[in-house]
């Protein structure tokens, strides 16, 4: 959000340049530090056209340093200095005074170590920033979103705002003014909830969070599977064409109502397993599920989440020919691009489903296919 760079320049590089982070030898270093990192090793402060720019993408990454003693050792230090202490003294105890003392000495021993970065931890958060489509892929999640959206702030100019399958689906339903549609959405009923059937589900999880509309992802891995398994398991979408799909390997689910608890699938195929059905006519919904995905002849598999949309464990085709690194690097990006419109076009498919007059109609026919025995809905 903001004024983003419509390209890559000089400018752009000396700004991650400006707040890259190395730690300084001179005084007590801060308990955790972080900054921007060149990418290819946790020391490379470096910044150029070579190394971090890609096909109109820049590639770089968010180092955080963690500099703790950790509190056992602290623990340790103290009583083996004190018990020393106690041994020279008639009494067989410590004085007020010398503990502190002890105290002192326990904490300059601290200060030398984290100055000499005998406990200095580092790791590094790849980031590739895709400045033509306004998107930056990172895997950072809680505090570390917290760091890398604050330095983002700090040297850009740019406030970062993690797509969710709410927030996504107001970014693809505004263009074409509807989004008084997105805001009349409210959670399908797909079986009888506890209290009857004028319940609707509750989506706890969703509740907790900050955007309302994130119940959309939960129904549309719903909508994902039962294209899957009742249908012809191909989605017709505007930019990517057919798109094949198979979930496989996992399959988390939880209670919408908030009263039946959790259900995990491991293995082949777990959305046609009795298990899974009988969840769905419990009133679960699914979260989390491992997919394959057949887009314009290429194939990916992922771990897809449903409110936040997050992909994780994603496997991209692999380039068969490439020059250079350099080519392979550009190719994968690339790669990446139609991945991404893919996935896009899928859930533009569905909300354009979910926002017509037809969903009433889709819905009743889930909702008799979650009614089948798994078996008589996989023949």
């Amino acid at each position: 959000m903001g004024k983003s760079p419509k390209k890559i320049d000089q400018e752009l590089l000396d700004k991650l340049a400006a707040d890259a982070l190395r730690p300084s030898d001179v005084g007590l270093p801060e308990e955790v530090e972080y900054g921007w990192s060149g990418g290819r090793h946790v020391f490379d402060g470096e910044f150029s056209f070579e190394h971090n720019v890609y096909s109109e993408a820049l590639h770089f990454a968010l180092r955080i340093d963690t500099n703790k003693v950790p509190g056992e050792l602290k623990k340790a230090w103290q009583l083996m200095e004190e018990e020393a202490v106690a041994k020279e003294n008639p009494s067989g105890f410590i004085s007020k005074n010398q503990k502190k003392d002890v105290k002192d000495s326990v904490r300059r021993k601290i200060e030398d170590d984290m100055r000499s970065g005998k406990f200095r931890r580092s790791k590094l958060l790849p980031i590739l920033w895709d400045v033509q489509e306004q998107t930056v892929y990172c895997s950072a999640t809680g505090a570390s979103f917290e760091k890398l959206a604050e330095i983002f702030q700090r040297s850009f100019g740019l406030d970062l705002q993690p797509v969710t399958s709410g927030s996504l689906a107001v970014q693809l339903l505004e263009p074409d003014a509807r989004k008084r549609d997105y805001e009349d959405l409210r959670p399908t009923r797909f079986v009888m909830g506890p209290e009857g059937e004028g319940q609707r589900p509750e989506y706890p999880w969703v509740a907790k969070g900050a955007e309302p509309k994130d119940f959309l992802g939960n129904e549309f891995l719903l909508w994902l599977w039962y294209e899957a398994d009742a249908k012809t398991a191909e989605v017709k979408t505007e930019k990517s064409g057919e798109i094949t799909l198979f979930l496989d390997k996992s399959l988390d689910l939880d209670c919408a109502y908030g009263q039946t608890g959790r259900d995990t699938l491991r293995g082949d195929g777990p959305s046609r397993m009795p298990e899974a059905r009988d969840a769905l006519r419990s009133g679960k919904l699914p979260r989390k599920t491992g997919l394959v995905l057949d887009i314009g002849r290429q194939q990916f598999s992922l771990n897809l989440s449903g409110e936040s949309l997050a992909v994780g464990a994603a496997k991209l085709p692999d380039v068969e020919e490439a020059e250079s690194p350099r080519v392979l690097f550009e190719e994968r990006i690339g790669i990446l691009r139609d991945f991404v419109k893919g996935l896009d076009g899928l859930y533009t498919t569905f909300l354009k489903l979910r926002t017509s007059s037809s969903w009433d109609s889709q819905k009743g026919t889930i909702r008799k296919w979650i009614m089948q025995p798994a078996k008589a809905a996989a023949a």
